[in-house]
């Protein structure tokens, strides 16, 4: 299920939805009620639960990272 991120243009406030669709004309404000809403791009992160077997963390295989 998806996290949609918005901001308030009446409020300023910063939320985040769990929504099964993108359905934004029934989203509203959690703080002011408004559906005076924008859509932010949202940053997302990822984790393994797996061992790569790499001492250096956040390497991608395949890629040397030169400098």
């Amino acid at each position: 299920m998806p996290i949609y991120e918005y901001t308030c243009n009446t409020c300023k406030e910063i939320f985040a939805l769990l929504k099964w669709a993108e359905d934004d004309k029934n989203t509203m404000c959690p703080k002011c009620g408004s559906k005076n809403l924008k859509k932010l791009v949202s940053s997302f992160s990822c984790s393994s639960s797996g061992d790569s077997g790499s001492s250096s963390g956040g390497s991608f295989p395949g890629f040397s990272g030169g400098g």
